[in-house]
C-alpha cells in the first residue's frame, strides 16, 4: 500500500512538474512573442522615422535646388543687364576712339586694338557664363531643341561625336522639369568630356505613355561602382536629387566595354504640361 502511495505521489509530483515546466515554457514563449512584438513595432516607427526623413531632406533638396535656380537667374540678368551692357559701351568707345584718333599715332591705335580684343573676349565669356547659369535657350527653342542645340555645341567643343535622338514633338515641357533635364544633360556631358574618354555619345529624349525618359550614353572607359555609390560624388548626387524631386527615377552605370549609361525617368504628369500630343 504504501508503494502505491508512493508512486501515486511520485505520479503527482511528476505531472506537477510538468505542468510547471509547461508554465514556464509558455511563460517564455509568451515573453518572447511579447519581445518580438515590440521589437517589430519599434522597427516600424524606426522606418517610418527614416522614410519620414529621406522625405524632408528630399523637399530641402529640392527646395535648394529651386533657389540655386532662381539665385542663378539673377546673377545672369544682372551680368547680362549692367556688366554685359557696360562692356558693349566700352567697346562702343573704344571703336569711336579708333575712328577719332590721329592716323600717326600707331602706338595708340595698337593699345586700342589691343583693348578692343580684351573687351570683345569679356563680353563673348559675360554671355557664355550667363548663358550656363540660366539656360535661356529653354525658354526661346523649348526643352528638345535646346537639348539639340547643346549636344552640337559640345561636339564642336570637344570634338566628341554627339547625336540627340527625340519622338516628343510638339510637347510642352514644365520649366521646372525642363531645367532639370537640361542640367542633368549638361552634367553628364561635363562628365563625359572629363572623364569618359569617349568618342561618341548619343542623348535620347522619348516619351512614352507614362513618363519622359532621358539617356546619356557614351563608348568610353565606363564608371566604378564606388564612384557611382560615393557620397562625395557631388555631381552624381546633384543628377540624383534633380530627378528624385520630381518623383523620377535615376540610374547610372557601365563598363569599360559598354561605356556609361545615365537613365532619367520622369512621370510624364510632372513634365508635360496639359495633354501631350
Amino acid at each position: 500500500m504504501s508503494g502505491l502511495t508512493a508512486v501515486h505521489r511520485a505520479e503527482s509530483r511528476r505531472r506537477e512538474d510538468e505542468g510547471l515546466v509547461r508554465a514556464l515554457r509558455t511563460h517564455q514563449v509568451d515573453a518572447i512573442v511579447g519581445d518580438r512584438d515590440v521589437m517589430l513595432v519599434r522597427l516600424r516607427e524606426a522606418e517610418d522615422n527614416l522614410k519620414s526623413s529621406r522625405n524632408q531632406l528630399r523637399a530641402l533638396a529640392a527646395s535648394l535646388l529651386s533657389v540655386r535656380e532662381e539665385e542663378r537667374t539673377a546673377i545672369a540678368r544682372e551680368l547680362h543687364d549692367e556688366f554685359g551692357q557696360a562692356l558693349t559701351s566700352l567697346q562702343l568707345g573704344l571703336s569711336w576712339l579708333s575712328r577719332n584718333a590721329p592716323a600717326g599715332q600707331r602706338p595708340l591705335h595698337a593699345k586700342i586694338r589691343s583693348l578692343t580684343i580684351t573687351t570683345t573676349s569679356l563680353i563673348q565669356s559675360v554671355r557664355t557664363i550667363a548663358s550656363e547659369l540660366r539656360p535661356g535657350v529653354l525658354d526661346e527653342l523649348g526643352l528638345a531643341d535646346a537639348l539639340k542645340a547643346a549636344a552640337r555645341e559640345f561636339a564642336h567643343d570637344t570634338g566628341i561625336r554627339c547625336v540627340f535622338k527625340t519622338n516628343t514633338g510638339k510637347v510642352r515641357f514644365d520649366r521646372r522639369a525642363a531645367i532639370a533635364v537640361f542640367r542633368i544633360v549638361q552634367a553628364a556631358l561635363t562628365n563625359a568630356a572629363r572623364h569618359a574618354h569617349a568618342s561618341s555619345v548619343v542623348i535620347t529624349l522619348m516619351r512614352s505613355k507614362t513618363g519622359l525618359n532621358v539617356t546619356v550614353m557614351d563608348n568610353g572607359k565606363g564608371i566604378a561602382r564606388k564612384l557611382i555609390d560615393s557620397q562625395t560624388s557631388i555631381g552624381i548626387a546633384g543628377m540624383r536629387e534633380r530627378a528624385f524631386s520630381l518623383g523620377g527615377t535615376f540610374t547610372l552605370g557601365g563598363s569599360s566595354s559598354k561605356g556609361t549609361i545615365l537613365t532619367v525617368r520622369i512621370p510624364l504628369s510632372r513634365a508635360v504640361i496639359g495633354k501631350a500630343v
